[in-house]
């Protein structure tokens, strides 16, 4: 090989080299641009939203509100729907709640198929004063309700319009130019009485007393906020 074959051969070597390297680095740079952030919103599963059951469900749209490794705990952005944290007049708790049965079974099939199921990541969760409870689709607990939004503004939530014809209660107080916002329950039982639970308010304070009669187990008009662990790679549509 003469000098010149020689030269030619290095520069292609240094051409491919550079094009594999720019391409490694678009790759890279995409990548981490894509990666979920705190704060973000994405697309999962279906639930009827916008009560015309005529157009079918809407694409849930979940707010990240904690990543950890390679999963993410997630919370529904609006309420989606309207249900009582216990059926009966009674005394109650997570474990043993109505609303912790129909989030594990009847929504759970209904919002996602089963391919996005799999997405899901079941987890033992702690409850005051309750047994450790097994759950994939839960409410969140007092703590987390404080912890993981940055404000009261930050908390609160619309209820969909499906969620309003189901009976959510809308404030009179907060939210109006959308109608009024929902309150909705958290897991968390009242300390003050079983017959309660805790609730965030329209406000987006965190009533973890369940209020005077507002939070009485059986009141169907608050809102529902389901949260779910996810697999970071199913948060790819926003």
């Amino acid at each position: 090989m003469n000098k010149k074959m020689l030269i030619a051969a290095l520069l292609c070597a240094l051409m491919m080299c550079s094009a594999a390297f720019a391409e490694t680095i678009a790759v890279t740079t995409e990548t981490a641009a894509a990666a979920p952030q705190v704060g973000e919103f994405y697309l999962l599963g279906s639930y009827e939203q916008d009560n015309n059951l005529e157009n079918g469900a809407e694409p849930i749209e979940w707010r990240v509100l904690k990543i950890e490794g390679d999963e993410a705990l997630i919370i529904s952005k609006y309420a989606l729907d309207a249900r009582p944290y216990n059926d009966t007049v009674t005394y109650s708790n997570w474990s043993k709640c109505t609303l912790r049965t129909w989030l594990n079974e009847e929504f759970l099939n209904t919002a996602f198929t089963a391919e996005e199921q799999q997405q899901l990541i079941t987890k033992e969760l702690k409850n005051w004063e309750d047994v450790k409870t097994t759950d994939t689709v839960f409410l969140l607990d007092n703590d987390q309700a404080k912890r993981l939004f940055s404000s009261h503004d930050d908390r609160q939530a619309l209820p969909t319009a499906y969620a309003a014809a189901q009976g959510a209660y809308r404030s009179v107080k907060y939210g109006l130019e959308n109608g009024g916002n929902s309150q909705w329950w958290l897991r968390t039982i009242s300390w003050v009485t079983r017959r309660r639970a805790s609730y965030v308010a329209g406000s987006g304070g965190v009533m973890t007393c369940g209020g005077e009669t507002d939070g009485r187990v059986e009141n169907e008009r608050w809102g529902v906020r389901p949260a779910v662990y996810v697999k970071l790679s199913a948060l790819t549509t926003k």
